[in-house]
Order: C-alpha cells, then sequence, then structure tokens
C-alpha cells in the first residue's frame, strides 16, 4: 500500500512539475491580463488539478464488499475567462472537463468540455448587483468556496448530495447581491428553474410542472474581520470571522402521468474564521421532500467541521475535517460519518499545491454504502493544483 501510495506522490510532483516550468516560484499567479481599453478587459487562466486515488473505490462481483483499487485522472481541468465587458460591468465564462480519465466504476467519468459558467455581473453599487446567466446557486459556504481554495481534497458528502436537490447545482439564475458596512453584511436573493418540465428526479418518472425555486444566503461579520477573498484557507495571513445562513424552496412540483406533488426545501447554517496561521469551520444542512407519495418523504441532515493550521518555512498545513450525514433522519440507521486526515504543501500559494488525504467512512446499517461484508471504506487521495 506505501508503494502505491508513493506511485501517485511522485506521479503527481513529475507531472504539476513538468507542466508548470516557468510558474513554479514567487507570488501567486493571477492570470493573463490582456486591456483591451479603458473599460473592457479579459483575464485568461487555466487550472490544472492532476489527481491519484487509492483504496476502497469499488465494490465486489458480489457486491458484498469493497475491494481495493487505484485510479490516476484529472480532476479538474479548467479554462477561465473573465473581466469588465465595459463599466461597472463584469462578465466570466468557465470551460471544464473534470474527472478526465477517471474510470467508470469509481464513478461517472467526464471525458467532455462544458461550460460551467457564463453570467454577467452589474454593479449600480456596493449594496445593489444584479447577476445573470449559469453559475452556482447561493447556498452552503463550502460549496461556494472555489474548488481552488479548498483546505481538504474532496467537499464533505452532505453538502454533495445538498447541491443535488434542486437539480443542477450550476444553472441558470438571477440574483441581486450586495454588501454593506463594507462588507460588515452581505447578502444574495435568487431566483431559478430548479427543477424544469421535462427533467427526471426518479427513475420513469418526469415533472409536470413546477414552481419556480427561491434562495436567500445572508453573511455577517464583526469590524476588522470581513473576509476579503472567500476561501477555506488563508495561508497564514489575516483574519476573518463570518456567520452565514441559506434557505432555498421549490414547491409544486407535479409528475406526469399521476397525481403527484412535492415541495423541497433546504436550511443552512455556517460559521467561518481565520487568525494567522489557524483557519476552520462548522456548517450544517438539512432539507426536506414532501410529497403525496408518501413513500419519496425524506428529511437528510449533516454537518462537518474543518481546520487546518499552516506553518510557515516548510508552508505545510496540517488539516482535519469530521463530518455526519444523516442520509434520512426519518429513519434509523441511515448515517454515514467520515474522519479526513492530511495535509497540504504550498510551493506558490493555492497556484501550485499538493494535497493527501486519508478519509474513513463508517456507515450505519441501513445508510446506502453499508454492504453485507463491509460497513466501512478507507480512501487515500493525493492531488495536485496548478493554476497559471
Amino acid at each position: 500500500m506505501r508503494k502505491l501510495l508513493m506511485t501517485g506522490l511522485i506521479f503527481l510532483r513529475l507531472a504539476t512539475t513538468a507542466l508548470a516550468q516557468d510558474f513554479l516560484y514567487g507570488e501567486e499567479t493571477k492570470g493573463l491580463k490582456v486591456r483591451i481599453s479603458d473599460d473592457t478587459d479579459m483575464t485568461i487562466r487555466i487550472r490544472l488539478q492532476p489527481r491519484f486515488d487509492m483504496g476502497d473505490l469499488v465494490k465486489s462481483e458480489d457486491g458484498n464488499s469493497y475491494e481495493s483499487e487505484t485510479d490516476i485522472y484529472l480532476r479538474r481541468i479548467r479554462l477561465e475567462f473573465g473581466g469588465q465587458l465595459v463599466q461597472n460591468l463584469k462578465y466570466s465564462l468557465i470551460f471544464e472537463a473534470d474527472k478526465n480519465g477517471k474510470m467508470a466504476s469509481s464513478g461517472s467519468p467526464t471525458n467532455e468540455v462544458k461550460i460551467q459558467y457564463a453570467s454577467m455581473d452589474y454593479k449600480f453599487n456596493d449594496l445593489f448587483n444584479i447577476r445573470f446567466g449559469k453559475a452556482k446557486l447561493p447556498y452552503s459556504r463550502v460549496s461556494l468556496t472555489s474548488s481552488s481554495k479548498q483546505l481538504i481534497v474532496e467537499r464533505p458528502v452532505s453538502t454533495e448530495a445538498a447541491k443535488k436537490l434542486f437539480d443542477d447545482y450550476y444553472q441558470a439564475h438571477l440574483v441581486l447581491h450586495g454588501k454593506a458596512s463594507e462588507g460588515l453584511f452581505a447578502y444574495n436573493l435568487a431566483v431559478a428553474d430548479g427543477w424544469e418540465p421535462n427533467s427526471t428526479i426518479y427513475t420513469g418518472t418526469t415533472v409536470h410542472k413546477s414552481g419556480l425555486l427561491y434562495l436567500a444566503r445572508v453573511e455577517v461579520s464583526p469590524p476588522g474581520w470581513i473576509e476579503k477573498n472567500q476561501s477555506d484557507s488563508h495561508l497564514g495571513k489575516g483574519q476573518h470571522l463570518t456567520i452565514g445562513a441559506n434557505y432555498a424552496a421549490q414547491n409544486g412540483i407535479e409528475y406526469k402521468g399521476n397525481t403527484n406533488e412535492e415541495d423541497r426545501t433546504l436550511t443552512g447554517f455556517d460559521i467561518s474564521g481565520h487568525w494567522n496561521a489557524i483557519t476552520g469551520q462548522v456548517e450544517y444542512n438539512a432539507w426536506k421532500v414532501e410529497s403525496t407519495d408518501s413513500t419519496r418523504n425524506t428529511e437528510p441532515q449533516g454537518w462537518y467541521a474543518q481546520a487546518g493550521y499552516f506553518i510557515v518555512g516548510p508552508n505545510i498545513e496540517p488539516v482535519i475535517r469530521y463530518e455526519v450525514y444523516d442520509q434520512d433522519s426519518n429513519s434509523d440507521d441511515k448515517q454515514e460519518k467520515t474522519t479526513t486526515l492530511g495535509a497540504n504543501w504550498y510551493e506558490m500559494g493555492h497556484s501550485f499545491k499538493v494535497g493527501v488525504n486519508w478519509a474513513h467512512t463508517e456507515y450505519d446499517t441501513n445508510a446506502s454504502g453499508y454492504l453485507a461484508s463491509d460497513d466501512k471504506k478507507d480512501v487515500y487521495q493525493v492531488q495536485a493544483q496548478l493554476c497559471f
């Protein structure tokens, strides 16, 4: 097992070193900025995340236990364009080809290019801004934070599940957003389609019609503790303390061929902060599916707590996270609990770094993931990141 893990580390080190070349040393990169006119510019960035996974990635042929496997692939490939189109009007266009080369048995590979972001944002003033287009829906602190600045290689299981509640987490929506008192208070008020007609939520069942999806998120910080740029890790610089809360709801989802109808709601709360080298955050999310078909009523919920400590000099950051995801709080024994330990090494801030994680998950007897001969699994993850 150690030889396999070392193989992954060596692969990622060689891959990122070969790609980085002259970009390795110095300050964190900001991309290539092209000035078109006084009011128009474009910044171009490329982001790559080579990835090595090892451990209980697949099920045995009889489906009763987990089997050890390895996988080397590109977790994220991003080509990013952004900047100012005219005065006060910003734009963002991001292409992604994530999970390129990932083995199908451990998750759906994406060997195609997609548009991940395509939006425009007009600023009236600090308090009132309007953004329209495809982007992340405004809920979940850890999900809203860019994957380029994650503390842990993978996001928590519960927040990843919550992202699927209203179909695609990246979808077209209209949002009014802004901040007051230089960031002591910030808000997002959004409306989107959520689940649309002809969408498939359940196998063999498509949506006939539905109401709009409404979302709201607010954040508050005390004076002197405002977060300048949202991140899971600030690399030993500055301080921030932010309390956030969000709510989302889509009602009146009806299906073709029957009279069933359901409503979906989500609530969340989070606290994030850092003080010089110490960083941490806690987040809780709960959501509910209320259907006239009682077999589809569920109330999942989950929480996590994570922390890291940045050591100046070697630029190493030990990290830890504990999370609990209850797949349905209305049922017994449906929890999965994951402990993640690891470390990040930064050679050029978030522009060039390597993260190593060990994730240990235990499943209750009625939880998805529990197998007849296995109630736990261990996965070792090594991921590098190069941005230029």
